[in-house]
């Protein structure tokens, strides 16, 4: 017969996800349930690095069928990479729960040359330079947009529609083909090929 103990309503352990130091401190709420016959009493809390905090009425009780909301906070201001950090809160007699926050956190360059990853020059970089438009028909017309990151603009992103029609003098089966795009890089225009791979049908 469950008596004193607490357990987490959802999951114990959640992902952020991948996150920008510059993005600030990540907050996630936590949800404690006790679902026994007797009265729980909260201890404290501890956490795994001074990165992380805890936030819940410590030494407060938690009646049968009660539940208590916990907050916890990851800064991941010099924090690089995956992490992994966890908050324990304890209550009744030695017993406790564990709540734990992962995911990785990247500076502003590094989440720039994620979402970036085509590089033309110092200065201009893609989202992509490759589509897949799957199968087409003749005269079916798809639309797809690129994204061109202008780093020596405060990093302004610029996006650049781009339009495909099937015709009737493409050879039919699976083909690849070169749509170029232009942008301007120091007021000196730059054309950017982008390929569309398509199956064309009947």
């Amino acid at each position: 017969m469950i008596t004193d103990t607490l357990i987490v309503v959802g999951l114990a352990t959640v992902s952020l996800g991948t996150i920008q130091q510059k993005g600030g401190v990540q907050e996630q709420h936590f949800l404690l349930t006790n679902p026994g016959s007797e009265m729980v009493t909260l201890g404290r809390g501890y956490t795994s690095c001074a990165c992380t905090t805890l936030n819940f009425q410590e030494y407060a009780t938690v009646a049968p069928g009660d539940t208590i909301n916990v907050t916890m906070r990851f800064d991941p201001q010099g924090k690089i990479g995956d992490f992994k950090e966890t908050a324990i809160v304890v209550y009744g007699y030695n017993k406790y729960v564990q709540l734990t926050l992962t995911g990785e956190s990247l500076t502003n360059e590094e989440m720039l040359m994620r979402l970036f990853p085509i590089r033309v020059s110092d200065n201009l970089r893609l989202d992509t330079d490759h589509f897949d438009l799957g199968e087409m028909r003749v005269g079916e017309t798809k639309e797809r947009e690129v994204v061109v990151l202008h780093k020596d603009e405060k990093n302004r992103q610029e996006r650049i529609p781009i339009a495909y029609t099937a015709n009737e003098k493409e050879q039919k089966g699976l083909q690849h083909i070169t749509i170029p795009i232009k942008t301007y890089e120091n007021g000196r225009e730059v054309t950017i090929n982008v390929t569309l791979d398509v199956h064309l049908g009947l």
